[in-house]
């Protein structure tokens, strides 16, 4: 018997092999099943408060509607879930209008909490202009004043995460794991706002007789990542403290009489890095208590210049179908772009109207004199622009990111697993080993499973039939859809039976994983299930992963 502790409810003790909806059951407590516990519905979902370590890895049943319903590792769905020792939960659908929201909404993720930085802009006194003047002026000028304010988020490796009438709230970090380059690249992104703004009050004083004038309020950490809104169209946002610490900070900007104002937690970060002016304690609106902030007159370049995201301008070469409804782009690596292998860039339009970019993982190895990447043709207008493109185009790019790099200590047995285009980082790692083995580099053994639902949809897969001829290196593909009459490979999805099959010691291996977040924690769960630890699990969730 082991101990299910319900939030809000009683605690009971569950039988051996009965799962947390049975117990439930068992113990009149209401929890909502509307499939019959079958894991078609995912209405019997829980969050688990503490115990995670207590529950069995998800089955098969559970990681496929987890991975269609985006759900993180922390829901586990009640039907399917037996616990092995105390848990401590919560149930999350309770009555009909919970049952309605989560049987209409399709997610990228139910909930995260992530460290990042917030920073909030807004113009001062706005409205007496709008007051003043035509809608077209003060929508023109609005748009202007947001296309230069939006690139320089962009051109720092951050999100624009909404507009809020003439404010601007962007974040940074959301894919990286290191405080003081997070915060060095908001702080930098808001001196530059400050500069760029001069700019804009050169047309704005000749043609409207107007001068903007703007505070810079940022903070670093713990916010909320999900989705948000009605499920016919829910925006993917940031919400927590906070998000309401950086905008209380730029709301005392004007009353401070200083333009760029940070929190305590990022000066922590960045002292080493600027030269600050004053800092002062004082309440913030709605919060308790006084809170200490700093005024940031200036970051050191020179000493933060590798801190701060660098921006290159990319000469397209050359493009190629790869699979179906996938294309590979090749550009020209400029001399100073370095990266390592399994990292991404951001990509964005130069001159373009709209401050819209995505990620794309870099498909070529460290040692090649190009740069490449891989994208589907989802026929989102980014992509249609993309696909139009002719050799000599350009675009920008971020400097390289990302936390999925290959250790220093490989270990012994390497693996590689890919679903789709998620093979793409991998394949840059696997090419940069070989290159590494060539020259003369002790290497360990090597294998790549590549899932997909089709034949035609691999990427890379003669270039990888080709490389699996080398020694030490293991290439197997698989297919979960229809299959062509001469495949003699495998079939299905990656399981545990499957990588037994491939493996000596499954158990030992390193494994390397990249893609969309459920993709990922379907991977995650498999290798769970199998004992792997999680320190040798490497992966990266891409979210809005191209």
């Amino acid at each position: 018997m082991v101990q299910i502790r319900y939030e809000n409810a009683k605690s009971v003790e569950a039988s051996t092999g009965d799962t947390i909806l049975e117990t439930s059951l068992k113990n009149g407590l209401e929890h909502m099943h509307a499939c019959g516990g079958k894991a078609r519905c995912s209405t019997c979902r829980v969050l688990v408060l503490d115990g995670l370590e207590n529950l069995e890895p998800r089955n098969e049943m559970e990681r496929s509607l987890s991975r269609r319903r985006g759900l993180e590792s922390n829901v586990r769905l009640a039907c399917q879930t037996k616990p092995r020792g105390p848990v401590h939960i919560r149930r999350l659908v309770l009555d009909d209008a919970d049952y309605d929201a989560v049987r209409g909404r399709s997610v990228r993720t139910t909930g995260r909490e992530e460290n990042v930085a917030i920073l909030f802009s807004d113009v001062r006194n706005f409205t007496s202009f709008s007051e003043k003047n035509l809608p077209y002026d003060i929508i023109h000028l609005l748009n202007r004043y947001f296309e230069t304010m939006g690139e320089v988020v962009l051109s720092n490796g951050g999100i624009i995460d909404k507009y809020i009438g003439d404010g601007l709230m962007a974040s940074f970090g959301l894919k990286e794991s290191d405080p003081v380059s997070i915060c060095i690249r908001a702080v930098n992104s808001g001196l530059q706002m400050l500069e760029k703004l001069e700019k804009v009050n050169q047309y704005a004083r000749q043609h409207l007789d107007y001068e903007l004038q703007i505070g810079v309020g940022i903070h670093y950490g713990s916010v909320v990542v999900g989705e948000l809104g009605h499920h016919s169209n829910a925006a993917f946002t940031l919400i927590g403290d906070s998000v309401n610490m950086a905008a209380r900070l730029e709301s005392k900007t004007k009353k401070a009489g200083a333009p760029l104002l940070v929190s305590e937690a990022v000066y922590e970060n960045v002292k080493d890095y600027v030269r600050k002016g004053r800092a002062f304690r004082a309440p913030l609106k709605g919060k308790t208590g006084d809170f200490k902030m700093y005024e940031i007159l200036a970051l050191d370049r020179e000493k933060a210049c590798n801190m701060v995201n660098q921006v290159f301008m990319l000469t397209l070469e050359a493009t190629e179908v790869k699979a179906r409804g996938s294309f590979l782009f090749r550009f020209d690596r400029p001399e100073n772009f370095s990266f390592q292998a399994g990292q991404s860039i951001e990509v964005r339009f130069p001159r373009d109207s709209r401050t819209e970019s995505r990620t794309f993982s870099i498909a070529s190895a460290e040692q090649d004199p190009f740069i490449e990447i891989v994208t589907r043709d989802t026929g989102s207008d980014f992509k249609k622009r993309m696909l139009e493109m002719k050799p000599g185009d350009q675009v920008i790019a971020s400097a390289a990111g990302g936390l999925l790099t290959l250790p220093e200590d490989i270990g012994d047995s390497v693996v590689f697993l890919g679903a789709g285009i998620g093979i793409t980082p991998l394949y840059s790692m696997l090419r940069t080993l070989l290159a590494q083995k060539a020259a003369g580099a002790k290497i360990p053994g090597m294998l790549l499973i590549s899932s997909n639902r089709n034949y035609d949809s691999f990427l890379f897969h003669k270039e990888l039939l080709h490389l699996s001829q080398e020694a030490g290196f293991f290439y197997v593909p698989t297919l979960t859809g229809d299959l062509p009459g001469d495949w003699n490979e495998e079939v299905g999805r990656i399981t545990p039976e499957m990588l037994r099959r491939h493996l000596v010691d499954p158990e030992k291996a390193k494994y390397f994983i990249a893609g969309p977040p459920v993709a990922v924690q379907d991977l995650r769960d498999t290798l769970a299930s199998m004992g792997v630890v999680t320190g040798n699990i490497y992966t990266e969730e891409f979210y809005g992963y191209t």
